[in-house]
C-alpha cells in the first residue's frame, strides 16, 4: 500500500504512515518513488522534440492527461516511445515553489 508523509520527528527525518481511505478518495496522497516523496499537486514537465509535456501528482501517481503512472520512466516512455531515464527526463515544481528542478537532484 502507498504511504504519505505526515510529519517529521525531532531529527527532521520523515515519518510515514498508511494513508486513510479518505485520503485516497480526496486524491491527497503523495507519490513516493525510490524513497523520494512528491507531494500531491507537484507539477511535472518534460521536453521532447521541442515540445513540453506536463503532468501532476494526483492520488499517489504521476498523472498525464487521463493516464496515471507509478514510475517516472514509464511516464517518459509513453511520450518518447523509446526507453529513457525518466529521472533525467522530468523536471518538477513542488507545491509552493516557483522554480523547476530536475527530479534526479532529489534522489539520494
Amino acid at each position: 500500500m502507498k504511504n504519505i508523509e505526515t510529519n517529521s520527528d525531532l531529527l527532521g527525518e520523515p515519518i510515514f504512515q498508511q494513508p486513510s481511505k479518505d485520503a485516497y478518495q480526496s486524491g491527497c496522497v503523495s507519490w513516493i518513488v525510490e524513497s523520494v516523496v512528491f507531494p500531491d499537486g507537484t507539477e511535472f514537465r518534460g521536453k521532447y522534440k521541442g515540445y513540453f509535456y506536463y503532468g501532476k501528482v494526483r492520488n499517489g501517481t504521476l498523472a498525464l492527461d487521463e493516464k496515471e503512472f507509478i514510475s517516472p520512466c514509464e511516464a517518459a516512455l509513453t511520450i518518447t516511445r523509446t526507453p529513457i531515464d525518466g529521472w533525467l527526463f522530468w523536471d518538477c515544481k513542488l507545491p509552493g515553489q516557483l522554480s523547476w528542478m530536475n527530479i534526479s537532484e532529489l534522489r539520494s
